[in-house]
């Protein structure tokens, strides 16, 4: 038994893997760099986990509705999370690195490579004016993704149209993929799995579309070069090595986006399976073999290359559980979900007639409206964090039933089992609901880092790992089991009835979030300095 005492947890966590580790055993690494962190995770042919890094990423909201980044700490969470990951196992057995990371965000970086201004998230809002302006069905025809808050291509139009300057300056407009990829490797390349949600890119074909980098205010030597997804687009360099720890020349192989990469992490590669992404942002998709577009869906490619995934999206996921904990509850303590979820485990299905709107950012699928937010219907005196808590599972849930059927209805396809990953599925009681609520089986499976898994599993393909480059039958490798949790009929018949009041929720509401939205944008301080008498209209 190792001596773990005065190690990093992490260096401590994996010493047990490090001693189960065949020395020999060859090893790819997935980079996820989320939205709050970074993780550097080591998987051996079998999709085992065998090690993991960790680094921490903040963000920043200089005005309401802008979400920021430093890019430079993309980098530096990337190196220690890596360096920590490299210090837990033989780094000679790895035989490749792939990128899987947050959407639609993007930073504006200069001709050495330096960013020119923080990078704008996914979940930035400030672009309300240009998606109304510049959204047609043109563009979502082109791009796959219909007007909202989320690409980047309106966010991009934002900063030529207030910061031209920044605009000016700006060599290359980088995902987070490309921003990673040319600090390990100096080339300026990305996936077209990983551009596309910028919605640039012409979804047919996998290149950048011209009328859509005009309306950007871009052009095309703006952007990095396009790969598949799968391709081996350089080598780590000496100075990359350096920071990381590991071996200089080690491939790097094309990623693709954290919920395409879900997706392929736990083997959704045909219509009948869906996949439930339970993060900071939830995500729900399916595999296409055809090109199509609909408001029901985001259209994105495939990690399988000439392939697609048609995906459903709510900014307010996992967001909305942590928003109640730690705002209402007011609960910060270790432990406090745990303690939240006693509480709704106690209180009935469908939450003493309560029901959550959770659109706390905006509405996506299928509304596409920047403007929406969240609501509570039906709140009582007697209803108390126990309900509260439950309504918004049951919400989010009510929510995914909705953009469900509509993906069903679109493509004839019925889904008939749906893989559940991401930190939320971890609530045991959610996923429950989750199954009452769609009817069909929810499965989870043994992996935790399963989207990390995705790029583990493009990896492993781009260097036929095991002497196999099929990236579908490399998936089924390494996915492993998946148990359903199946939905009770009884519950299903209580969630049947919420669900049919709350689908005309938003469309009732939706005439006054634009009123709303002013209320929340004007100057309404008081006229006068508090306590002095003038302040008092009755006096």
């Amino acid at each position: 038994m190792p001596d773990t005492a005065g190690q990093h947890p992490n260096q401590a966590e994996n010493a047990n893997a490090m001693d189960t580790q065949t020395r020999g055993n060859p090893l790819v690494i997935a980079v996820d760099a989320s939205t709050t962190a970074t993780k550097a995770v080591a998987f051996d042919p079998r999709g085992a986990t065998v090690a993991v890094g960790r680094a921490p990423l903040d963000r920043s909201s200089p005005q309401p509705g802008w979400q920021e980044q430093d890019a430079e700490a993309w980098w530096r969470a990337t190196t220690t999370a890596l360096r920590d990951l490299a210090a837990s196992i033989d780094v000679a057995n790895v035989r490749a690195l792939c990128i899987t990371h947050q959407r639609e965000t993007f930073v504006c970086l200069d001709e050495a490579g330096e960013p020119l201004r923080p990078a704008i998230l996914w979940l930035d809002t400030r672009a309300a004016d240009q998606i109304r302006r510049l959204g047609t069905a043109t563009v979502h025809e082109r791009s796959g993704k219909p007007p909202s808050t989320t690409p980047s291509l309106y966010k991009i139009a934002w900063l030529a149209e207030h910061e031209p300057e920044v605009m000016r300056r700006t060599a290359t407009v980088a995902d987070v993929h490309a921003f990673l990829v040319e600090r390990l490797t100096g080339r300026r390349v990305t996936s077209w799995a990983s551009a596309d949600p910028l919605s640039v890119v012409d979804m047919r074909t996998f290149s950048y579309a011209p009328d859509l980098l005009a309306l950007a205010g871009l052009h095309v030597d703006q952007l990095p070069e396009l790969v598949a997804p799968g391709a081996i687009l350089g080598l780590m360099t000496a100075a990359a090595a350096g920071a990381t720890g590991l071996p200089a020349g080690l491939p790097i192989v094309a990623g693709a986006g954290d919920g395409q990469c879900a997706g392929i992490g736990a083997a959704v590669t045909r219509a009948s399976l869906a996949y439930l992404n339970l993060g900071t942002g939830l995500t729900l998709g399916t595999h296409a073999d055809e090109y199509r577009w609909s408001r029901a869906y985001r259209t994105l490619s495939s990690p399988i290359p000439g392939r697609w995934m048609l995906e459903a999206l709510l900014a307010s996921g996992v967001l909305s559980l942590a928003w109640f904990r730690d705002l209402v509850a007011r609960d910060r303590e270790p432990g406090a979900e745990e303690r939240l979820q006693r509480l709704a485990a106690d209180t009935p299905p469908g939450s003493g007639g309560l029901l959550f709107l959770p659109y706390l950012t905006s509405a996506e699928t299928p509304y596409w409206d920047p403007l929406a937010r969240g609501a509570w219907v039906g709140l009582r005196d007697d209803h108390g964090l126990g309900h509260m808590y439950r309504a918004i599972l049951e919400g989010i849930a009510y929510e995914q039933r909705l953009v469900l059927d509509l993906i069903e209805e679109s493509t004839g396809a019925p889904v008939a089992l749906l893989r559940a990953m991401g930190g939320g599925s971890r609530n045991r009681l959610w996923l429950q609901i989750l199954a009452d609520v769609l009817g069909r089986p929810i499965a989870v499976g043994d992996q935790v880092e399963t989207t990390a898994l995705g790029a583990g599993v493009l990896a492993a393909a781009g260097v036929s790992l095991e002497g196999d480059a099929d990236l579908i039958t490399t998936a089924e490798r390494m996915t492993g089991e998946w148990r359903p949790m199946e939905p009770s009929e009884h519950r299903a018949a209580v969630y049947e009835v919420g669900f049919e009041v709350y689908r005309q929720v938003y469309p009732a509401l939706a005439g006054l979030f634009p009123r709303l939205s002013g209320l929340a944008t004007a100057d309404l301080r008081p006229p006068f300095p508090p306590g002095r008498s003038d302040a008092n209209p009755d006096k």
